[in-house]
């Protein structure tokens, strides 16, 4: 181990020198500065290019950002107008055919089946006339004989008055009732009166004999029957239902308000309205047959308070058209469309377009614009009005909150969406267009 001390420096003693650092060189310095000036040159040089050569801005027209709406301009027209209604099909002729005699049923028309069609005048059934036509020769001969014997009174009637004659002054002292008596004319009339009684006695058998036919009162489709040829049938035995093949009726009910449009027999016009009566069978097809309003009901309907028509179908069955089709039968539920005329200078707008207090939405120098509106006519998807203006903008697009001067912007009807292929469609038969 090393115990020796160590040296104490003199104070006193001089020190040496230290070394300075080296300097760097002048081309050092130079480059220093200028890099970095050269960088901030480029910058400002690069700065300036793209400001002189940036793209000018298009000045526009500031754009109207209020609410974008659907408009559709409105024009007057002229429109038929049509009440539609719906009702049960009924016969507008029924009739229970029963015999006015007893007898037994010996003929029968082949036609007289459920479905069966009867030409008025056409025999349905034959009742047995031989005890009808013995009654018939039983009166003859009875006139016969009563005739004979009005024949003699005169005879004898005669034979008194020449006795009378005779007498002369001694018989003017009979009384009037006791003259009569001898020259027989209570015997004469009485005998006048039995040839009248026989002949009103044939005239009955007469009848009766005739009604051993029973006819077919008119053009008829036979709905029930309940005979058959051996049958004993009597004045109280329903031989068939017959209703008439002419005419059928149908009952439908309409709004009061509708009712001044409809012109109704003894009720606003001589004739009634022309009605179009039509029934959907599916796949397509569709029954029409013509018709017109033939009396207004006495009551309101019990449902919907509305005021029931009766409207009368021609040929419902179609036999008297060259092609009959299907025809309309009785319990068939149908629609009617009766014509209620025609207006002048309307406007037609959508249903949904109509608002609260019969208000529309117009489109006004882009403002909002509400207008109350006189609807004179409801049909099922639009609504006949006046009060507009020839060309004024109808806002179809639905506003929540209507405030008049609303600014407002104009758009186009957005595109339609794609119809699927012919093969993904589902058949649907078509719906008649309701009004009223």
């Amino acid at each position: 181990m090393n115990t020796e001390p160590h040296a104490i420096p003199d104070p006193a003693a001089p020190t040496a020198p230290a070394e300075e650092p080296a300097r760097p060189s002048v081309v050092k310095r130079i480059f220093a500065v200028l890099i970095p000036a050269g960088i901030c040159m480029l910058g400002v040089a690069f700065a300036g290019l793209m400001v002189a050569t940036r793209p000018q801005a298009e000045r526009t027209e500031e754009e109207n950002l209020g609410l974008p709406v659907r408009t559709r301009a409105l024009q007057p027209m002229e429109a038929d107008v049509h009440v539609d209604a719906q009702g049960e099909v009924v016969a507008a002729r029924r009739v229970v055919m029963q015999p006015e005699l007893s007898g037994r049923v010996i003929a029968m028309n082949e036609e007289l089946v459920p479905g069966g069609r009867l030409a008025e005048g056409d025999t349905l059934i034959r009742i047995d006339p031989r005890d009808y036509r013995a009654a018939l020769e039983q009166q003859q001969a009875q006139l016969e004989n009563s005739r004979v014997q009005l024949t003699q009174e005169e005879s004898r009637r005669v034979i008194a008055e020449r006795e009378w004659a005779l007498l002369g002054r001694g018989a003017s002292g009979a009384s009037e009732d006791g003259r009569a008596l001898a020259l027989r004319q209570p015997q004469v009339r009485s005998a006048e009166a039995s040839v009248r009684a026989a002949r009103s006695a044939i005239t009955q058998a007469r009848t009766n004999l005739s009604r051993t036919t029973l006819d077919a009162p008119f053009d008829a489709l036979v709905q029930a029957e309940s005979v058959d040829i051996g049958q004993l049938v009597g004045p109280t035995s329903q031989v068939a239902t017959l209703v008439g093949t002419e005419h059928f009726w149908v009952q439908v009910s309409i709004p009061l308000s509708s009712l001044a449009r409809i012109r109704v027999p003894g009720f606003n016009g001589d004739a009634g309205s022309s009605a179009l009566v039509y029934q959907d069978v599916g796949e397509g097809q569709r029954i029409e047959r013509s018709g017109r309003v033939l009396r207004l009901l006495g009551d309101l309907d019990p449902v919907g308070r509305m005021a029931r028509v009766l409207v009368e179908i021609d040929d419902p069955l179609g036999l008297q058209r060259e092609e009959p089709g299907l025809p309309i039968l009785i319990g068939a539920f149908v629609h009617v469309r009766i014509e209620a005329g025609h207006l002048d200078g309307v406007f037609e707008i959508p249903r949904e377009a109509l608002h609260a207090g019969d208000v529309v939405h117009l489109f006004g120098d882009g403002h909002l614009a509400l207008s109350e509106v006189d609807v004179v006519w409801r049909r099922e998807d639009s609504v006949l009005v006046r009060g507009l203006e020839p060309g004024a903008e109808l806002v179809l697009s639905p506003i929540a909150v209507p405030v008049e001067g609303t600014l407002l912007r104009r758009v186009d009807e957005p595109p339609a969406a794609p119809s699927r292929p012919p093969e993904a469609e589902s058949p649907e038969p078509p719906s008649a267009e309701r009004e009223g």
